[in-house]
């Protein structure tokens, strides 16, 4: 498969949100072949949790519903906060709400999950995690609106448009005259801009 003169090797799926520009390899188990066509955010952070070099960093938790990052400054040593294109920590944990992760309460780590659909050995579970988290989005995103329909229509709110200049013929034809016709029969202008569009006719 080729992609802007590169290719890409078979079992590597392309995503195309922000968190996940780049080619995402998919291993080729059940579960997640399942899901390769699907975005891959929720794909991404499985895998990286699931990896077993990078459980010094990030690793399943205990009850193997959740996920802790260890030691968060080895995100960046170790650049894997560049597969999600997030430039700090604040960024991606954003990014793991945004998508429907949650911070454990209780935990004194940075742990985070799903009520139902993060479970260890269960990718599968993931297709409907990613839907439940649109859904979310969507919701959220017709209440804001919402909200701030009802605050403009009692006045609370106000909205700022830019005024609008409407300057018909004549009146152009006057302000022409008014900067660039002197009183006088001299073609000279008053100053070096205004004769240097002495050219100019409307």
């Amino acid at each position: 498969m080729a992609l802007s003169g590169r290719t890409i090797p078979v079992g590597f799926s392309v995503g195309c949100t922000l968190g996940n520009l780049l080619a995402v390899p998919v291993k080729r188990e059940k579960g997640l072949e399942a899901i390769a066509g699907m975005k891959q955010f929720h794909v991404a952070i499985y895998e990286i949790v699931d990896d077993p070099s990078l459980d010094s960093t990030i690793s399943w938790s205990k009850n193997n519903k959740s996920f802790v990052i260890w030691n968060p400054n080895e995100l960046f040593t170790k650049k894997i906060l560049k597969r999600f294109f997030c430039c700090n920590l604040s960024q991606f944990l954003t990014e793991l709400d945004t998508y429907g992760f949650v911070r454990i309460k209780g935990s004194e780590h940075l742990e985070f999950g799903h009520k139902q659909y993060f479970v260890r050995g269960k990718p599968e579970l993931l297709k409907k995690m990613r839907l439940e988290a649109a859904m979310n989005r969507m919701k959220k995103s017709a209440q804001r609106a919402k909200a701030r329909a009802e605050a403009e229509k009692n006045g609370s709110v106000t909205v700022r448009r830019e005024p609008r200049i409407i300057i018909n013929a004549d009146e152009a034809r006057m302000r022409y005259k008014q900067i660039f016709e002197s009183s006088s029969s001299s073609t000279i202008a008053k100053t070096p801009l205004e004769n240097r569009f002495r050219h100019l006719r409307i």
